[in-house]
């Protein structure tokens, strides 16, 4: 998560560091990428400008931020300038699309798909590679959307890819997409999966797979675990 903290204690107006070979973000580039206001953003031309590189202390680019506070026309004007920023990855290797299935906003996950789509007249279905990127948890954006429930994230990512790629995909805990929101009771989401794509992955973690988080579960939802179990039934 990006936090307010980082820009405590800064000069507003103090020039980019240097860190390596990446520019320390300006805090005004910060404040400005995560306010109501994108006059800022708005007024840049150049796409070589320094402040489309520079980077928080957690690496979060100008975009990542702008997509954590929901500021989808600064998110827009960033894509236009420098749209590589698409596939940039912070600390935790998180891309945008991964801020993006966390805060829960459909209309960003279209904006940086297609970005990623123009993208490909040069690189040839590179989009797809978006979609699969994953962070130092060996999450996609689609686990990270299960994880917190955004439905209409998740379904935007399922159109978008080969479901049969993007749902046999798992974490470095072992959990498919479909095992997590099994897990996390989110019934809506396991359907749209299995309707999508049959032979998804059933993985889950230490072991476990999709029936293991149902029977779990029984108790809390009875009535959803026994149709999703009949649901299951007929694929086996």
């Amino acid at each position: 998560m990006i936090r307010n903290t980082e820009i405590k204690n800064k000069q507003l107006h103090a020039p980019p560091l240097i860190e390596g070979h990446r520019l320390i973000m300006n805090p005004k580039v910060f404040r400005d990428a995560s306010s109501s206001d994108s006059s800022f953003f708005e007024e840049l031309t150049n796409p070589n400008s320094s402040t489309l590189l520079e980077v928080t202390i957690e690496e979060n680019t100008v975009l990542h931020v702008a997509l954590q506070f929901k500021k989808i026309e600064a998110a827009k004007k960033i894509v236009d300038l420098r749209p590589s920023l698409v596939y940039e990855t912070n600390s935790k290797g998180n891309t945008p699309l991964h801020i993006v299935a966390r805060v829960g906003d459909s209309s960003m996950v279209k904006l940086l798909i297609g970005e990623a789509k123009k993208l490909d007249v040069e690189s040839g279905g590179r989009h797809q590679q978006l979609l699969r990127m994953v962070n130092q948890d060996g999450d996609t954006a689609l686990h990270v959307a299960m994880r917190y429930g955004n439905f209409d994230v998740a379904k935007e990512l399922i159109n978008e890819n080969d479901p049969a790629e993007l749902a046999m995909q798992v974490n470095k805990a072992g959990e498919s997409a479909l095992f997590l929101a099994v897990d996390r009771q989110h019934y809506d989401m396991a359907y749209y999966i299995l309707n999508a794509d049959r032979d998804c992955s059933y993985a889950g973690r230490h072991g476990m797979n999709v029936l293991h988080a149902l029977v779990i579960h029984t108790s809390s939802c009875k009535f959803c675990s026994i149709l999703l179990l009949k649901y299951f039934a007929l694929f086996f």
